[in-house]
């Protein structure tokens, strides 16, 4: 039982060598087959000739075999055109290869290009030679570097740059056939990529892939041939100069019709506002109203401030931005964007008083709450030694910085000039976002009604205020990574577009200024505020 399971073994080892030494599929394609092959390999390597700079025009006659033409043997001579081309792609240079240390111009990666397929169709003819042996990995491995180096040659050639003021497209050259011809190129590539997948394939279907394959990458060689020694090039057809010529009056019919139509818009909005003229004469006078509040509160915070210039302000910015953006647009789309800009400036300066209060009001609170411990130890003192609270309050305000300094003083003021105390302390409430201070002078109230010993009742708030220093500490540094995901986020995306504007301006010039790169600009900023805003929630603690 053990040798018959070893000869099984053995026989299964034998097996698997031959297929790996011969592999079915290399030896798939017939006599005319390999023919073919060798006849586009003589295609290809007359065309890397022709665009070998190094030789003249009398060394470029070439002889196509009598198999090759039919029946009669052909000769190839280069073109007239080709000299002059040569001439002009020969100084494009393209590409700066550091490991080689030599620079390649157009009419090199070109001959490199035909080269690596006559390097590729060798290989496959070499392949059909029942006298050479060969190995399946061997052979994918050949067959894959032709294809890269074809590849890094298409590519090459696809990109256009710019020398000096001149911007130079490689695919024009070759008065318009190297459009056709890179194309047919990419094909082949691919078909050679083909041949390499044929290996993996099933035993069974490996011999049809492999001589498809082969088979494709002949017959576009031969296309590839044609392409360039086609007669007649790629056909241009210039614009008639008299389609795009306008006289005086059709520049003022249409500048005519531009102001008729501005004209008609002025007046259906007129018509529009007059038929709610009561309600935005309402919704004015509540505005009035509502600046009046806000004159005042900003005041509350030691501010003089007109709230017209905030609201016309941000009116302006919003406006100038639609301009920019509606100049670099251009035509009707320009003109809708600076309005769209303009009605979202409109929206955002009716809110900016109240954001831009509330921002003062937690900066200023933040500022008291720090000098809260100081006035409350100084305050702690002057009780000691004997003053009263009214006291204490004015040399909190003279020894002491704005703007607790200011707000102390306020309530002594407002306390001379005849307000309750009591009253006066509620005012400073209002004026300041603090909590530990509204607890400060809530419990100065309730002493005032009550009794108690309000140097007791300092001494344990300033106790809270020292725990609670050191417990906001804490919660900055656990919240310390999601304040970094959350800059990181708003900042990131346009470290970004900067980076690509570095590598590529005129792409990204010519994307955002479309109307689809305006509006995905304008998407991004949106979610990304989204994004913003929720970090920095997740952030938060209350306590």
């Amino acid at each position: 039982m053990m040798s018959k399971k070893y000869i099984g073994l053995a026989l299964l080892l034998i097996v698997t060598l031959l297929g790996e030494s011969l592999p079915a599929g290399a030896r798939a394609l017939s006599s005319n087959d390999r023919i073919r092959i060798q006849c586009a390999r003589l295609k290809m390597g007359i065309l890397a000739e022709m665009v070998n700079v190094k030789k003249t025009t009398e060394e470029k006659k070439f002889q196509l075999d009598a198999q090759c033409t039919g029946g009669k043997v052909r000769t190839i001579q280069a073109p007239a055109w080709l000299n002059e081309e040569l001439a002009r792609i020969e100084k494009n240079k393209v590409v700066f290869v550091q490991d080689e240390g030599a620079t390649y111009s157009e009419a090199d990666l070109w001959r490199q290009a035909f080269s690596n397929i006559y390097s590729y169709l060798d290989l496959a003819d070499k392949s059909l030679d029942p006298n050479q042996p060969i190995v399946l990995s061997q052979l994918s491995r050949e067959f894959m570097k032709y294809r890269l180096r074809l590849m890094l040659a298409i590519d090459r050639l696809n990109k256009d740059f710019v020398r000096g003021k001149e911007y130079v497209v490689m695919k024009d050259s070759f008065d318009g056939r190297a459009r056709a011809m890179l194309s047919t190129m990419e094909m082949i590539n691919s078909e050679i990529y083909s041949t390499v997948e044929s290996f993996s394939s099933p035993i069974s279907q490996r011999e049809n892939k492999y001589r498809q394959a082969v088979s494709a990458v002949v017959v576009l060689s031969n296309g590839l041939f044609r392409e360039f020694l086609a007669k007649e090039p790629i056909p241009v057809y210039p614009p008639d100069p008299k389609i795009y010529k306008t006289t005086r009056a059709d520049n003022a019919f249409s500048l005519f019709l531009t102001l008729l139509g501005a004209a008609l818009a002025g007046f259906a909005v007129y018509l529009l506002l007059d038929n709610k003229r009561e309600t935005i004469l309402q919704m004015l006078e509540d505005y009035r109203a509502k600046s009046v509040i806000w004159a005042e509160d900003f005041n509350r915070q030691f501010i003089t401030i007109d709230v017209k210039y905030i609201v016309m302000g941000t009116i302006a910015f919003f406006a100038i931005l639609g301009l920019i953006f509606g100049l670099m647009v251009g035509g009707f789309g320009g003109v809708f964007l600076f309005l769209l800009f303009l009605f979202i400036g409109g929206f955002v300066s009716v809110r900016m008083p109240m954001a831009v209060l509330d921002t003062l009001r937690k900066s200023r609170g933040k500022k008291v709450n720090a000098q809260l411990m100081d006035a409350l130890i100084l305050l702690s003192n002057s009780l000691r030694s004997g003053m009263d609270i009214v006291q204490g309050f004015e040399l909190v305000s003279r020894d002491l910085r704005p703007p607790i300094a200011d707000e102390f003083g306020l309530v002594v003021k407002n306390y001379q000039l005849g307000t309750p105390f009591e009253k006066a302390l509620d005012g400073m409430t209002e004026r300041v976002e603090s909590r530990m201070l509204s607890y400060i002078i809530k419990a100065i109230i309730i002493q005032r009604q009550v009794g108690g010993n309000l140097t007791v009742i300092f001494s344990r708030l300033v106790e809270n205020i020292r725990e609670e220093s050191k417990l906001e500490e804490k919660l900055q540094a656990m919240t310390a990574q999601q304040k970094i995901q959350s800059i990181v986020v708003s900042i990131m995306p346009f470290v970004m577009m900067i980076v690509m504007f570095i590598f590529n301006p005129s792409q990204m010039i010519s994307f955002y200024t479309s109307p689809v790169g305006i509006f995905v600009f304008v998407f991004c900023i949106i979610w990304i505020g989204i994004g913003m805003k929720v970090l920095q929630k997740m952030g938060e603690v209350r306590v």
